[in-house]
C-alpha cells in the first residue's frame, strides 16, 4: 500500500475542503460570482419557502413578520411555496461599486385574489382572533387549501418587471436587500395583501 507524503496530503485535503465550501454557500466577498450564487439561493429558498435560507440570505421587513407568526408551521409553509412556486429571477445587472443587483422577475398574477382574502379575513376576525387562528390547523387548512386553488388558477403576468436589490455582507455570506415594491414583485403582488390581513386597522 502507498503512502502519500505529508506535504501532499495536507495539499489534498485543502483542495477538498476548498471545494467543499465553495459548493455550500457564497461566501462574503462582494463579488460577481458571489452575487450570483446569492442570488440562486433566494430564488431557490423563495420556492422552496425555507424559513432558515431567507432568515439567513434575504432582509425583508415583510417577510420577517410572516416568519415570525408563522415559523414551523406547515400550512404556511404550504402557501409561500404556492406563490413563489412560478417565480423566475433573472440577473440583468450587477453594479459592485453601488452594491446592487438588478434582476428582472416574472410571476403569476396573484396582486387581486390575495386583497380579496385579505379584506375577507379583516372583515370577518379582528387581529387578536385572526392571531389565534394561526394555531388552528383546520382554518388554516382550509384557507390555504383555497388559496392553493385559487393561485393555480391565476395567469401569469404578461411581462416581466425590474426590480434592484442592495446587496450586504453578513459574517458569512451576502444578503438580498428586498424593499416594499421588490417584494410585491416577487410574490405578483401577495406579500402586500397578506400583510393587510395582520396589519390594517379593525
Amino acid at each position: 500500500m502507498k503512502y502519500l507524503p505529508k506535504n501532499s496530503m495536507c495539499i489534498f485535503l485543502c483542495f477538498l475542503l476548498a471545494i467543499s465550501l465553495s459548493a455550500c454557500s457564497a461566501g462574503t466577498e462582494l463579488n460577481e460570482n458571489n452575487i450570483n450564487q446569492t442570488v440562486q439561493k433566494v430564488e431557490k429558498a423563495l420556492k422552496d419557502f425555507d424559513e432558515d435560507e431567507l432568515k439567513k440570505y434575504v432582509e425583508s421587513q415583510t417577510l420577517s413578520k410572516i416568519i415570525s407568526v408563522s415559523s414551523g408551521n406547515k400550512q404556511f409553509k404550504r402557501l409561500g411555496k404556492a406563490i413563489f412556486e412560478n417565480l423566475s429571477m433573472e440577473i440583468t445587472e450587477i453594479d459592485l461599486q453601488k452594491s446592487t443587483v438588478t434582476l428582472s422577475v416574472l410571476n403569476k398574477d396573484l396582486e387581486q385574489g390575495a386583497s380579496d382574502f385579505a379584506r375577507e379575513l379583516r372583515e370577518n376576525y379582528t387581529n387578536v382572533q385572526l392571531l389565534s387562528k394561526l394555531k388552528d390547523e383546520g382554518f388554516l387548512s382550509v384557507k390555504v387549501d383555497y388559496l392553493e386553488e385559487e393561485i393555480s388558477k391565476a395567469p401569469m403576468l404578461e411581462s416581466s418587471t425590474t426590480i434592484t436589490l442592495s446587496v450586504k455582507k453578513s459574517k458569512k455570506n451576502l444578503v438580498l436587500v428586498f424593499d416594499e415594491d421588490a417584494e410585491n414583485a416577487v410574490s405578483g403582488g401577495a406579500l402586500g395583501a397578506i400583510m393587510k390581513a395582520f396589519t390594517a386597522e379593525q
